[in-house]
């Protein structure tokens, strides 16, 4: 039903890799600016003006990375933790439905009795599942139609369709929106170099230009990316659910048919 310790494991192992490899990268990326400065200082002599024992290190930190894309760089990040907060929030509400009709997900109602299985759906009335089929019995039992119990059903998972597509489209908008402020970086950043050429700006002021293009771009995708698969994985547990939910209905119209057959 649930993959989310496969989910999160995947998570960390991914975060940790990430992490990995940028560090590795920012060190390359130290060591081969290192060697072209020294190269550069042996062609000009500059080498002599240099202590050559003295060693620097360049480190940067995931803040520091952050803080290059800035401002949109820092929306993309407020963007991520909103998503991870529905997903959080969305995770929460499908453990507690998990958790409270876990004793009726688990049970073979069209074995059961119908005395046993009302109690079992009283017990767990606080469960979706639960109210369903106390739903699905009370329609049966004021009708005696079994055509309404399908009925009941498709009304049910429309209900929670509608809920969780609410989820969906807003894990969609911040996944769009994040790639389109990345774009929208890419764009702004590439604007301040032209403009920082065209003024005879210094190096600094075009290498800050050409970092908030490229932040943005990788953070945009990056947060895009994270958040469509929590969608997805979210989407997959939930649509599980709701095929164990209507999978419980069909049991219970099953034990409904024998109980008819016995009282025959």
């Amino acid at each position: 039903m649930f993959r989310w310790g496969k989910v999160f494991m995947t998570a960390a192992v991914l975060l940790i890799a990430g992490t990995g490899l940028w560090q590795m990268a920012v060190a390359q990326s130290s060591d081969n600016v290192e060697l072209q400065n020294s190269r550069l200082a042996q062609m000009t002599g500059a080498m002599a003006d240099t202590d050559a024992d003295e060693e620097i290190e360049v480190r940067e930190t995931v803040k520091a990375f952050i803080d290059k894309g800035k401002p949109i760089g820092h929306v993309i990040i407020v963007l991520l933790i909103i998503g991870v907060f529905f997903v959080i929030d969305q995770m929460r509400r499908q453990m507690l439905e998990k958790v409270r009709g876990k004793d009726i997900y688990k049970a073979d109602l069209a074995t059961m009795e119908i005395k046993a299985v009302d109690t079992l759906v009283e017990d767990h009335s606080t469960s979706k599942v639960g109210r369903l089929l106390k739903d699905v019995a009370r329609v049966y039992r004021q009708s005696a139609d079994m055509s309404l119990i399908s009925s009941e059903a498709d009304f049910y998972r429309q209900k929670e369709e509608h809920r969780f597509n609410t989820f969906e489209a807003r894990m969609f908008f911040l996944a769009d929106t994040s790639g389109g402020l990345g774009l929208l970086g890419t764009v702004w950043g590439i604007y301040r170099g032209f403009a920082a050429k065209s003024m005879s700006a210094g190096n600094d002021d075009l290498l800050a230009a050409m970092g908030i293009a490229l932040v943005t771009t990788f953070m945009g995708i990056v947060v895009s990316v994270i958040l469509n698969w929590l969608s997805t994985e979210m989407g997959a547990s939930f649509r599980g659910q709701i095929m164990l939910a209507m999978e419980k209905v069909e049991d219970y119209r099953e034990m409904l048919i024998k109980d008819i057959g016995r009282a025959a």
